[in-house]
């Protein structure tokens, strides 16, 4: 009979509402841990809506406990400031910084104390500081993306001379914990293959897993409708670096080259954050539609004909592609936007990273409805075969149990 394991399972935010890819990993996995074991559940909280009475009690349906401390505030203010200049002279990244909490930490070390953990499940890096010198325990860290490559990406990119000198501080600081945390723990897990190479280079004697996103195959399906002709879809908040650099890339790079050859397209974008910027562009130009948040983006995916994903930054696995494959999209791509995703080029995506190549493919798709179709059933099908949520908990739970037999 298998044993049920007592896990303490940390977070630095709620995840309900689902509002992005972390909230709806953190919570597919949170509940798929629930299923077979004793989970606790302590984080972090940045909004009131995290610990809403409805949430909070949906939360406690499948956690044996549930409890929540504020966390440092994100807004620029003094204490803000205070904890980034703090930063520059520590050797602890900002990305621990932004996230410490001295009762939360205090609140996970005497729950340690107290009670008999099987499991400490650290849900994602910034929350280390919680965990790193408990002894006698097992430890898993989770990294969602491997981040002193995100902030390298990031410095590279950026044209603004202090942000590109504080990601490369910062890129060294994350590149030195990353190295040295997964020596620490008894388990890291990743999010693909690629970031497992990747971290395996500057820590060849950690173990790691990779336990991929996901997506619910069931909510996100095909429409049984004809997409609407010419249509092309964005979703992602705009207040992620990456997303708002890869959409002004494509608005100012590609965009105008498939209007030329494509008049009538049409160019749906959706996502919380949208800024003025954002907002010139549509003003300019009739053909651009921003909806921002919405709650169900399902049939914004089922009507639309191609779902760009223009990442030019960042790291790990991007759920909304995962998303968009599940509802059988004709994709259109760039390499890191795809990295993770154990597809192929011109099969279950195009992998597009010039402003012509994009283009040119964006414009193949639409004029082409048999590709159309056939890129978005390979994608739908390597969705349910790899990257079902049913699938990805079924492994971790595997995962644990093992370890503990």
């Amino acid at each position: 009979m298998y044993k049920q394991l007592k896990i303490l399972f940390l977070s630095n935010r709620s995840p309900l509402p689902i509002v992005d890819g972390h909230t709806r990993r953190t919570f597919n996995i949170l509940k798929g841990l629930s299923e077979n074991n004793r989970v606790y559940f302590l984080s972090l909280f940045e909004t009131p809506v995290e610990i809403d009475t409805k949430n909070i009690k949906q939360l406690e349906s499948f956690c044996h406990r549930v409890e929540f401390y504020p966390s440092p505030s994100k807004r620029v203010s003094i204490p803000m400031m205070t904890r980034l200049i703090r930063s520059l002279f520590s050797r602890e990244p900002y990305t621990i910084w932004r996230h410490y909490s001295k009762s939360f930490f205090k609140r996970v070390e005497k729950v340690i104390q107290k009670e008999s953990f099987d499991i400490i499940h650290c849900d994602i890096l910034p929350i280390v500081y919680t965990i790193k010198n408990q002894a006698n325990v097992f430890k898993s860290v989770t990294d969602h993306d491997v981040s002193y490559l995100k902030c390298l990406r990031i410095a590279a990119e950026s044209p603004n001379y202090l942000l590109k000198i504080f990601c490369y501080l910062e890129a060294f600081k994350l590149k030195k914990l990353e190295s040295q945390i997964f020596n620490k723990v008894e388990l890291g897990i990743v999010v693909s293959e690629v970031d497992k190479k990747i971290l395996h280079k500057i820590c060849p004697d950690g173990r790691l897993i990779v336990i991929e996103n996901g997506v619910n195959v069931e909510d996100f399906k095909p429409g049984s409708e004809a997409p609407e002709p010419n249509s092309l879809l964005w979703i992602g908040g705009f207040n992620h670096h990456s997303n708002k650099q890869g959409i002004y890339w494509f608005l100012d790079n590609v965009y105008p080259i498939i209007k030329r050859k494509t008049p009538r397209v049409k160019l749906y974008l959706i996502g919380g954050g949208v800024t003025d910027k954002l907002e010139c562009y549509a003003a300019s130009d009739s053909s651009i539609k921003i909806l921002g948040y919405v709650d169900n983006p399902v049939p914004y995916f089922q009507r639309a004909m191609v779902f760009i994903a223009p990442i030019l930054s960042g790291s790990g696995t991007k759920l909304k592609l995962l998303e968009a494959m599940a509802a059988g999209k004709a994709i259109v791509t760039t390499r890191i936007g795809c990295e993770g995703i154990e597809g192929i080029n011109k099969k279950h995506f195009m992998i597009s990273d010039t402003p012509n190549q994009f283009a040119e493919n964006v414009i193949k798709i639409i004029n082409n409805n048999s590709y159309w179709e056939y890129l978005g059933k390979n994608a739908r099908r390597l969705v349910l075969k790899k990257y079902d949520w049913r699938i990805i908990t079924q492994k971790i739970n595997l995962l644990y149990k093992n370890i503990f037999q």
